[in-house]
């Protein structure tokens, strides 16, 4: 494992205990998969990483866990969080290219998180088109979410 980040190495561990399908590696995000993070957040409605570029980089060079799905050398899915490593590890962004859904690449992704920092509860706010997912994922309603954004 030499040459791997200290995370990336995690990360493997982690992966020993969960296979992942033929032709799917997950691995720690990296600057150079922003622009397909980008392309795929955009295509989902997502304006946040083109219209905001620099702040959206920045976010994801802040977070943990910050993982990213391919299959051969295309970016199906994401996930961004963010973890005190003790008590809560909140679910930032969750997205799987709609191609790949209903395939549990979802659920692996947040699987891996929870796994990363297994003491952690998972919190997140879901849309109203998500909050299926994720009540299938194990997830309960706790009430409603609020949000005052910056710009």
């Amino acid at each position: 494992m030499t040459g791997m980040t200290r995370k990336q190495q995690h990360l493997e561990s982690v992966l020993r205990t969960q296979p992942l399908p033929d032709g799917i590696h997950l691995r720690c995000w990296q600057a150079t998969d922003f622009p397909a993070i980008q392309r795929l957040s955009d295509a989902q409605g997502w304006p946040m990483p083109a219209n905001r570029p620099e702040e959206a980089l920045r976010s994801w060079e802040h977070s943990e866990p910050a993982l990213v799905l391919y299959k051969q050398e295309q970016l199906i899915g994401f996930v961004r969080g963010l973890t005190d490593g003790e008590v809560t590890t909140y679910i930032a962004e969750l997205l799987v290219d709609p191609a790949y859904r209903n395939e549990s690449f979802g659920r692996l992704l947040l699987d891996v998180c929870h796994a990363l920092h297994p003491h952690t509860r998972l919190d997140l706010i879901a849309l109203a088109e998500s909050s299926n997912f994720y009540k299938k994922s194990g997830f309960r309603d706790v009430g409603a979410g609020l949000r005052k954004s910056y710009r």
